[in-house]
């Protein structure tokens, strides 16, 4: 069976960011997202999600903003002012893994102190995806009992290895240039057996929006592709089921 998850990355980077995906999982082809929740427009996401019924997933971070602990009590993560490293190639140079997990878990608590379902883990600017952090989520997935992303075969053999369920292919492949209605139907025409993960990030018009990421204008151009009621017509011609990250096999948590 062709399954497809299409998981919406960024909810809570800013409030064009929380409108479009919301609309994007209620009216286009998005079946599940991350949240990010350190930053000053998760709240406004929890109360869009819950207003439309819907779950997610934790998006870990430890790239952008200020952590939720100290920084003194994980000197390791933050700069001279206080806030994450950047960009993710120094943030895992520097980082000692117990603080970025004392982070992450802190991440952990604030998300389930929502009230939302938490449907898997993933992290932004794919952090959990190095080796010197692949074990933090990992553990973390492990106690939650959710599915965590893989972003390639070494890291899909790892995650395996410790039985925690993820899809059997990643594509990041619809972002940048990518992100046209063309290329989105040539990744869905030539998924194979499994369960896809395609990796997006829609968004609506937002001012704030391109003050704080260099990706912004693509982000509506995403929006109207996987709201195009035509794309999900194609999906469906394919016969590809669309679900989202609990249609995977939970594990028993620790």
């Amino acid at each position: 069976m062709r399954k497809l998850i299409i998981n919406a990355d960024d909810l809570g980077l800013t409030p064009g960011c929380n409108e479009g995906i919301v609309r994007a999982m209620t009216a286009g082809l998005v079946t599940d997202t991350t949240l990010i929740i350190n930053t000053a427009h998760a709240a406004d996401a929890v109360v869009r999600l819950k207003a439309a019924g819907l779950a997610a997933g934790l998006h870990l971070n430890l790239t952008y903003g200020r952590p939720l602990l100290l920084g003194r009590d994980v000197p390791s993560l933050v700069d001279a002012a206080g806030g994450f490293h950047r960009p993710v190639n120094r943030v895992v140079a520097v980082c000692e893994p117990q603080e970025a997990e004392r982070e992450l878990t802190a991440q952990v608590d604030r998300f389930l102190s929502t009230g939302l379902t938490l449907t898997h883990l993933d992290s932004h600017h794919h952090a959990h995806s190095y080796p010197e952090l692949l074990d933090v989520a990992i553990g973390l997935a492990r106690r939650l009992g959710v599915p965590l992303r893989q972003t390639g075969p070494a890291v899909r053999a790892r995650i395996v290895a410790f039985g925690i369920p993820t899809p059997d292919a990643f594509s990041d492949a619809f972002y940048g240039p990518g992100a046209t209605a063309d290329n989105l139907r040539t990744i869905i025409a030539g998924h194979g057996d499994g369960v896809l993960e395609i990796m997006c990030h829609p968004a609506t018009d937002d001012d704030l929006l391109p003050q704080t990421s260099s990706y912004s204008a693509e982000r509506q151009r995403e929006l109207a592709i996987l709201t195009d009621p035509a794309m999900k017509d194609f999906v469906v011609a394919q016969g590809i089921e669309l679900v989202g990250f609990a249609a995977l096999q939970n594990p028993a948590k620790e």
